[in-house]
Formats: C-alpha cells, sequence, structure tokens
C-alpha cells in the first residue's frame, strides 16, 4: 500500500516537473519581453506596442491589416498598395515600405522600412 502511494507521489511531482519544464522553454522561445507585450495587448486598450528592436511592432491579428492603414493615415501616410505582406504608403514624394507577418497565430509584426514612422500607440 505504501509503494503505491510513493508511485502516485512521484508520479505527480514528475508531471508538475515536466510542466514547469515546458512553460520555460515557450517563455523562451518567445522571450519573457515578448510574452509581457502579449500580456499588455490583452489586458489594455492599446492597439499596437514597439518592440525592442528598433522599427518592430505588435499587434493583434484582429483588423490587423486595418489597423495598419488607419495608423498609417493618422500620421499622414497614404496608402498606395499591397503586394502580398508588404505595404507600400507615401508622403511627401517619400515612400515606405511596412511588411507584415503572422507570429504566434494571434498576433502580427510589423516591419518599418527605416523606421520612418512611430505606429506604436502614444
Amino acid at each position: 500500500m505504501k509503494k503505491k502511494w510513493k508511485i502516485i507521489l512521484f508520479s505527480f511531482i514528475g508531471v508538475i516537473i515536466l510542466l514547469v519544464i515546458l512553460g520555460a522553454t515557450y517563455i523562451n522561445n518567445v522571450c519573457y519581453n515578448n510574452v509581457k507585450l502579449m500580456y499588455k495587448l490583452n489586458t489594455t486598450d492599446v492597439s499596437i506596442v514597439q518592440m525592442e528592436e528598433e522599427g518592430h511592432y505588435l499587434a493583434l491579428r484582429m483588423n490587423g491589416n486595418q489597423l495598419l492603414k488607419d495608423r498609417m493615415e493618422r500620421e499622414g501616410w497614404q496608402f498606395k498598395q499591397q503586394e502580398g505582406a508588404a505595404f507600400f504608403f507615401t508622403k511627401d514624394n517619400q515612400e515606405t515600405v511596412i511588411s507584415t507577418e503572422i507570429w504566434n497565430s494571434n498576433y502580427v509584426l510589423y516591419r518599418v522600412d527605416d523606421n520612418v514612422v512611430n505606429l506604436a500607440d502614444k
């Protein structure tokens, strides 16, 4: 009887340790700072946040393309065309390209060419 309880106890501890290792691996893979950004997007009214790397922004995937167009229009840029995952905008004889990438299935990553505009909520 005692042996059975020991097996159950060690099995339970083993499962807990495995879950902790898997959780730590996930956070390490996504990067802790990015996990904080995802949390901020999901728990606040912020729609676009700036990532650590210059010119990189993160937003929720829902309505991501329209959000990008609206944000660029607010900054004075006019939408020109879309080619695949790249959006082309013009302003005062200047052109910029913003590429998008689906990131972690629920988020979209914006890469602003030469970081000409700050897309993050102010």
